[in-house]
This record gives structure tokens, C-alpha cells and sequence, in this order.
């Protein structure tokens, strides 16, 4: 799917997850039963902030689990379905998929609060770097399904370990 919404309409395509009790907002945990699927990670990979923490699927909203499946057999499939060149891309470093949180800077819901973002390689492509270290071939097979990359956006706000199912 290449056609998804802008991130001011994230709410109407992949439904409210917003849950109001005592006042305070939170996750719907209804929201999250009826719409989070977990997609299989092709190759081998751990959590960036604890790489003794094998990952092996990634939780996302189900409106974009086939499209991030193509994109994960794509990249496989790009770097010769090989662990090393993954490794030395830094993604088999899984920084996220679904977190209901805000923006940084924001009191928005992030795109990680939807389902429709996920990170690779935090330490190379960190928030606000100018210069994100994401392997081209993993560019272009997300840019293949229409999502968007962080590494594209303003200087001030680039985040190159960022894609979203999400127009900025």
C-alpha cells in the first residue's frame, strides 16, 4: 500500500486508540487487541537498548503488516539474505514498532502510538543527526511501499532510524 494518510488524519485510518479513565489518557486496550499484529523479522535482531533482548517480530497495526512484511523480505532479499550485511547496516538494532507515546517535543501521539512507525539502528540515526547512516537499499524498500523516512525530513527534526506509514 502506498497511498496512507497524512499524520494529522492518523486517527481516522487506523482508528482512536485513545482511552480516557479518572481523567488521565492512555492506550485503549481494546483498540490494541483489534488492531496490533506482530510481523516476523526475517533475519536475526536484537533491541538496541538491551542487545541481549532477541526480537523476532515487530508489533504493528495491521493496515500496514503487509506492506512492512514486503519491506523486511525486500531488504532480506537486497542484502543476499545474508546476517552479517545486516549486522554491519545495524538492522538487526530494533529501536520500536508500537509504543503509545507522544511526540518528542509534542503532546501529539506519536506515529509509534498507531502502529505505523518502526525504528532500525538508534545509535547511527538518532533524533535531529544531520547525517542518519541508513543503508540506501533499506530507503528504498520502504520508499518502494510509500512510507515515509525520517532521514528526509528538516535538518532540525531528521530522524534516520525513523519510517512511518505516515505523510509528514
Amino acid at each position: 500500500m502506498s497511498n496512507w494518510p497524512q499524520q494529522s488524519e492518523a486517527a481516522g485510518f487506523y482508528g482512536s486508540n485513545i482511552r480516557i479513565s479518572k481523567g488521565a489518557a492512555g492506550p485503549d486496550p481494546k483498540w490494541e487487541r483489534d488492531n496490533l499484529v506482530t510481523v516476523p523479522l526475517p533475519w536475526r535482531a536484537v533491541a538496541s537498548w538491551d542487545h541481549g533482548l532477541k526480537i523476532r517480530s515487530i508489533r504493528i497495526h495491521k493496515r500496514c503488516a503487509e506492506s512492512l512484511t514486503r519491506v523486511l523480505d525486500a531488504v532480506w532479499t537486497a542484502f543476499d539474505k545474508n546476517q552479517k550485511a545486516i549486522e554491519i547496516a545495524g538492522m538487526h538494532l530494533i529501536g520500536g514498532g508500537y509504543v503509545w507515546r507522544a511526540m518528542r517535543g509534542s503532546s501529539r501521539l506519536s506515529m509509534h502510538a498507531y502502529g505505523c512507525a518502526v525504528d532500525f539502528d538508534p545509535d547511527r540515526n538518532g533524533l535531529g543527526d544531520p547525517t542518519p547512516a541508513m543503508d540506501k537499499r533499506v530507503v528504498e524498500a520502504f520508499k518502494a511501499e510509500g512510507w515515509n523516512w525520517g532521514g528526509d525530513w528538516s535538518p532540525q527534526r531528521r530522524d534516520g532510524m525513523h519510517f512511518q506509514a505516515a505523510v509528514v
